[in-house]
């Protein structure tokens, strides 16, 4: 019976003083991967935040270079009919919004199907300028009837993709 005391003795003091150092360890590893996590996240912000600025600014630069107005300075010929400016829009537009795929990775999916939508909103609306339009019309009836729509078009869908995609951007810088 001394012996199993003696045994006891000694094997209590050292199983508690095992489990102490055990959970101390445990308790130092788990702060440990928590703050290595925390710097792990801090980082990747750190690494991401400017792509994602950097993607909402290009995406703030498609919609105001879809515009009716921007679009028209920027692709009117001299001598073109409506159909020839029609077509030379809504290529643009389209060359415009394929070179900026990949901007969709950074922005959140409500601000890029609004966007899709502004996009779509603005080829039916030139569609539309140049169904009002005779088949031989010039480039000018085209463009005069996309600026008058574009001026009194202020709730347009691609005003409010713009402003949606200001706010978004406002929010998480």
């Amino acid at each position: 019976m001394d012996i199993l005391r003696d045994v006891l003795l000694m094997f209590i003091p050292g199983l508690l003083t095992g489990i102490a150092v055990f959970l101390l360890i445990r308790h130092f590893y788990g702060i440990e991967n928590d703050r290595a996590e925390k710097e792990h996240r801090l980082e990747r912000l750190r690494l991401v935040s400017p792509v994602r600025l950097q993607a909402y600014e290009r995406m703030v630069l498609l919609l105001e270079r879809m515009t009716p107005s921007q679009l028209i300075i920027r692709n009117v010929l001299p001598g073109a009919t409506a159909t020839e400016l029609q077509q030379s829009l809504i290529g643009n537009i389209r060359q415009e919004f394929e070179h900026n795929l990949s901007q969709q990775l950074y922005i959140s999916s409500n601000a890029w199907e609004l966007i899709k939508n502004a996009r779509e909103s603005v080829i039916a609306e030139i569609n539309a300028a140049k169904e009002k339009l005779e088949a031989n019309a010039p480039a000018t009836d085209l463009a005069q009837l996309l600026f008058q729509a574009d001026m009194g078009n202020s709730n347009s869908t691609l005003h409010k993709a713009l402003e949606f995609l200001k706010n978004e951007a406002r929010q998480l810088f």
